[in-house]
């Protein structure tokens, strides 16, 4: 069956299953006699065009009750879920579900964990963010996680398990709240990223035109070291679509916590020097005239690499392009990072 033919016929049968249920809920059915317009996961699910709604209200007591339990960047999938406005997925250890779980139970929203538990690979350079399968668990095995799907009701998280087990990505993508210009994206380079790390750093970079800085709002490099806007790739570093995204969510954030939504703009608005083995370096310090002027205090880097000691022994970077840096202090060179696997992601 053609890939479009299967989609479709996906989302009719979703959608006769959904309107099953909205028949029966009240006012499903307006004034008018019409069915009421979709929004939410759904609505971008069956609406390509549909917006995501940056007036809708996070829970603050949900926020704080997350708080000190999950990082920053799962509180935000959380709270997001919870309002409806996208599903989340995540992969949790058995007791992190369980603290989960019963959260949900006290605020009203749904999750549901896959049947299997996993290992997952150890990554190189990525601080322990890259999420490849190493294997299947062995039964009670230390270190098992498993994918969570994150929903405001039962029918919402179980259909986001079913389509992404069923390797659906452009239908999960959806109700992901992933713009189509950028699940399109993901498709054309799945299968270059999985032959690494699963990092797609690289191809957002080459589809991103223009000088840098690109748009800070779309920093998804910022997630390696805390705080992201956005929950997924977009398909360029310019991609207005994914910008919006990153808006609302901006909007949405500072109506639950102005000084936690603040942390998320000052990390994303900063220079991220990528590679694939040898860690991510951010920087605090403007990109003036294709350089980056820094001390100590200016630099983070994900893990303690060799490439780390070597920027910690500079004091300024020379991007020479997308894939090209050199390392100086003062006026003497002392090293250089090229190669596809070089990525210079200036934000700021």
């Amino acid at each position: 069956m053609a890939v479009e033919t299967r989609k479709e016929r996906l989302r009719a049968i979703l959608w006769r299953t959904l309107d099953e249920q909205l028949q029966s809920e009240a006012g499903a059915i307006d004034g008018s006699g019409n069915r009421r317009r979709l929004t939410g996961p759904w609505g971008a699910f069956f609406d390509e065009h549909s917006a995501w709604d940056g007036t809708t209200q996070l829970s603050r007591d949900l926020y704080q009750e997350l708080k000190g339990h999950f990082d920053d960047n799962l509180i935000r999938e959380i709270l997001l879920a919870a309002a409806d406005v996208k599903i989340s997925r995540t992969t949790l250890a058995k007791r992190k579900i369980e603290l989960l779980q019963a959260i949900a139970g006290r605020h009203g929203f749904e999750i549901v964990a896959s049947e299997h538990h996993w290992i997952l690979r150890a990554d190189r350079g990525k601080g322990g963010w890259a999420n490849r399968v190493e294997r299947l668990a062995e039964p009670g095995e230390a270190g098992a996680v498993s994918n969570v799907y994150i929903a405001s009701d039962s029918t919402l998280a179980d259909t986001g398990r079913m389509l992404d087990e069923a390797g659906e990505d452009d239908l999960f993508g959806a109700l992901l709240g992933i713009p189509g210009c950028c699940r399109e994206a993901f498709e054309r380079s799945k299968s270059l990223a999985s032959e690494k790390q699963n990092d797609f750093v690289p191809y957002v970079l080459e589809n991103t035109c223009g000088d840098m800085p690109y748009d800070w709002r779309l920093n998804y490099t910022a997630q390696y070291f805390g705080f992201s806007l956005l929950s997924f790739f977009p398909c360029s570093f310019r991609c207005p679509a994914a910008a919006a995204v990153a808006d609302s969510t901006l909007s949405m954030l500072a109506g639950c916590d102005a000084a936690w939504a603040k942390r998320f703009v000052e990390l994303q608005q900063t220079n991220v020097l990528y590679t694939e083995n040898g860690g991510l370096h951010l920087f605090r310090a403007h990109l003036r005239n294709g350089l980056i002027a820094y001390d100590a205090r200016d630099l983070q880097s994900s893990e303690a690499t060799e490439l780390a000691y070597l920027l910690q022994q500079g004091d300024r970077l020379e991007v020479s392009g997308q894939h090209a840096v050199q390392v100086y202090r003062g006026s003497r060179k002392i090293g250089a990072v090229a190669g596809e696997d070089t990525c210079m992601c200036a934000f700021y």
